[in-house]
């Protein structure tokens, strides 16, 4: 199903095999793309989403694994043109970063604030093709958790809690950072007893996340 925000694709010069479990695309003809270059194999049938990390001619590797072994199959790739259309076949692919892209005028050239995603790499800060400025990007760990990437300014004040706390509201620290000032604090207590006397704090928990409790502290918003 196409994502309403995302810029259209193009169909494929020739078809593309795959093999399970790797990254390797083949193609029937050469082809030129850049880093990001979504790939969609066998978009009627049983569709695999992909997006370029390098090759040459034939052959390419994508960033994602293939889930089955398929021959010959049409695909769908992001457009090499200058247009701005959205909404029509583009998608979210899973374990891909995309890139919002925002532009001063929309697709049929009408002056207006307009944005789209699409999973092409920013060259020098803009769009490889539209030249449209890049403003910032998310990776969506799987189909139905998007994480977006704020700038580094906004994810610093994120993760210090200055716009979100612990429990999604407020100012307090974020949670991780509270557990580890919560152990220096424990350490320095005993550190600076009598000669460093009496039993030492407790060996912490370790604790680990899960992405949605990632997600709810603030590491994507």
């Amino acid at each position: 199903m196409a994502a309403s925000s995302a810029r259209n694709l193009m169909t494929g010069s020739g078809t593309v095999s795959t093999t399970s479990g790797t990254k390797v695309l083949t193609f029937s003809s050469s082809q030129s793309f850049k880093e990001g270059t979504a790939i969609i194999v066998d978009p009627s049938g049983t569709p695999q989403y992909f997006t370029i990390d390098t090759g040459a001619g034939t052959s390419w590797g994508a960033m994602q694994n293939s889930s089955s072994t398929v021959s010959g199959k049409t695909f769908k790739c992001s457009d090499t043109g200058s247009g701005r259309g959205r909404g029509t076949d583009g998608v979210i692919i899973p374990n891909a970063a995309h890139f919002m892209y925002r532009a001063t005028l929309d697709n049929a050239s009408v002056a207006d604030w307009y944005f789209y995603f699409d999973t092409l790499f920013p060259e020098n800060g803009v769009h490889p093709y539209t030249k449209d400025q890049y403003t910032s990007a998310m990776i969506p760990s799987s189909a139905t958790v998007q994480a977006i990437v704020p700038d580094p300014m906004t994810r610093l004040r994120l993760l210090e809690g200055v716009v979100r706390g612990s429990a999604g509201s407020g100012t307090s620290p974020d949670s991780r950072i509270a557990d580890l000032l919560a152990r220096i604090y424990a350490l320095e207590t005993w550190a600076n007893g009598a000669g460093h006397f009496g039993t030492p704090p407790a060996a912490g928990s370790n604790a680990t996340y899960t992405v949605s409790q990632l997600l709810s502290y603030g590491d994507a918003q």
